[in-house]
């Protein structure tokens, strides 16, 4: 797969993802919505009902004070009737045998439905010309009451402020269970001040004592709190939603991740398998062009020349054979397939040999290598080939990747627990990017219009790989153009 068809996948991927996102806070929402109106059209509900209930209680109380009225005009009657009654008598010459019969009827008469009737239209009048204040016809403790019980019954936990608020007067008369007080220049009272959302703004507002001529005030309840408790009864979902796209978030970054890795090691493979044709395919070339040439009727004859091409096979052999144990040594170290030869090495002296047999490699391009072995304990528990395939893995690096007249310096020091070598060098450096994947194996640091290093990319992996055996570490200090600093630890 290309680079272009990768970021292809990755952006339509990207967009699968942000899609399903989108849909998903969109069905949130939603909920959030539905929710909200299953709540308002509840409360909405129970205020009517508590209006109903307030209304019913008006009306009950209004014909209990009619009933007392009339019983009062009734007894009132009888006493007139008693009076009138004593006095006919009195100036009558007729005889009843049985008065009481006479009076009862009379008083029936004058009692009559009547009376009732004009007491009533009497009483209901002054009502209309001097109605109650909704102060008077509400009690506030018991309205507090009737609301806690109707929010109860909904299951509602949530805290609310209420107030009933006068048409009349344009201003609140009850607020929380309290009646409330005006103090002058329409200033309200500390209770409506100290509200966190008024209850003048509120979203639930019933109509109270309606008649077919007014509205005399409202039930107006405000839950300042109503949102965070919607937003908080989908929370579980909000949760699990962020979880779940979390997990594909980190699925899609590793899956990413896994193919662009696989991207460059394909490349450094590929890399790996055209180094290794070249490198072989010179030798193979040499060994060659010296066997045609021994055959050559004028050098068969000659027993200096066929030695001459007899070496140079000899060498080119070696080469390869060379190469071929490094890509098998690698095999063996991936494999951990190997043990470590430990015994008392100095490690000056690794580095003397090390310097020795690369110095004249450095100086045909006309550089040095400066040694300054500081450490006053050289001497570690090491194996000795692998800690000299070490040193001369790190100081052909420094001389590879210098462009022109090496300047190398080798230098160790004492710490607390070991020794510590570095190996610097003021060749090409390397970026941040590079300085990743450098330990890989058959990777190889781009070099830019520098043609003339070659290898496999296995000699730093094959360091890493050897300094962990040993139960030592290894890191990289380098700049662009600046250099490198191998700093490696190893233990008594």
């Amino acid at each position: 797969m290309n680079k272009k068809a990768i970021w292809l996948t990755v952006g339509l991927m990207g967009i699968a993802l942000v899609g399903i996102l989108t849909l998903q806070f969109y069905w949130i929402n939603w909920s959030v919505k539905l929710n909200e109106k299953q709540f308002d059209d509840s409360v909405i509900a129970a205020l009517k009902r508590i209006s109903d209930m307030l209304q019913k209680e008006k009306e009950n109380w209004e014909m209990e004070q009619l009933n007392q009225i009339l019983q009062r005009e009734l007894n009132e009657t009888d006493n007139s009737i008693d009076d009138h009654f004593g006095q006919l008598l009195a100036h009558s010459n007729m005889v009843f045998s049985d008065d009481s019969m006479l009076r009862k009827a009379t008083k029936s008469a004058l009692s009559s439905w009547e009376i009732k009737k004009k007491v009533a239209e009497l009483y209901y009048r002054q009502i209309r010309l001097h109605p109650l204040t909704l102060d008077q016809r509400i009690d506030p403790s018991k309205l507090n009451m009737l609301l806690e019980h109707e929010f109860k019954e909904l299951h509602v936990d949530l805290k609310y402020d209420f107030g009933v608020f006068d048409n009349n007067l344009h201003n609140f008369v009850i607020l929380n269970g309290n009646y409330l007080v005006n103090v002058g220049d329409g200033k309200s009272s500390k209770s409506e001040m100290e509200l966190k959302e008024s209850p003048r703004d509120a979203t639930y507002t019933v109509d109270l004592f309606t008649t077919a001529h007014s509205t005399p005030g409202y039930l107006k309840v405000v839950f300042p709190f109503k949102n965070k408790w919607l937003w908080r009864s989908v929370m579980p979902i909000i949760v699990l939603t962020l979880l779940l796209t979390g997990l594909i978030l980190g699925c899609f970054y590793y899956v990413i991740s896994v193919v662009f890795r696989q991207k460059k090691l394909s490349e450094i493979k590929n890399d790996f398998v055209n180094n290794m044709t070249h490198e072989f395919k010179t030798p193979i070339a040499t060994i060659n062009l010296a066997s045609d040439s021994i055959l050559s009727s004028k050098i068969i004859s000659d027993p200096s020349r066929i030695s001459r091409f007899v070496g140079i096979i000899k060498e080119e052999n070696k080469r390869m054979l060379s190469q071929v144990e490094k890509v098998l040594q690698m095999a063996l170290l991936d494999k951990q397939d190997f043990q470590l030869n430990l015994k008392a090495v100095n490690v000056h002296e690794i580095i003397h040999q090390a310097v020795a047999n690369i110095d004249l490699q450095v100086s045909q391009r006309e550089g040095i290598i400066i040694q300054e072995l500081n450490a006053n304990k050289p001497v570690i528990k090491a194996d000795q080939t692998h800690l000299t395939n070490i040193i001369y893995n790190l100081l052909d690096n420094a001389n590879k990747y210098s462009p022109e007249a090496p300047q190398i310096l080798v230098s160790t020091k004492d710490t607390n627990k070991g020794i510590e070598i570095r190996v610097s060098d003021k060749g090409i450096g390397m970026s941040k990017e590079n300085q990743k994947m450098i330990f890989e194996k058959f990777y190889r640091v781009p070099t830019g219009n520098l043609h003339n290093v070659k290898g496999f990319g296995l000699g730093l992996s094959y360091v890493k790989a050897m300094v962990l055996a040993h139960r030592g570490n290894i890191s990289l200090d380098s700049e662009p153009n600046k250099g490198s600093t191998f700093i490696i630890f190893l233990p008594y």
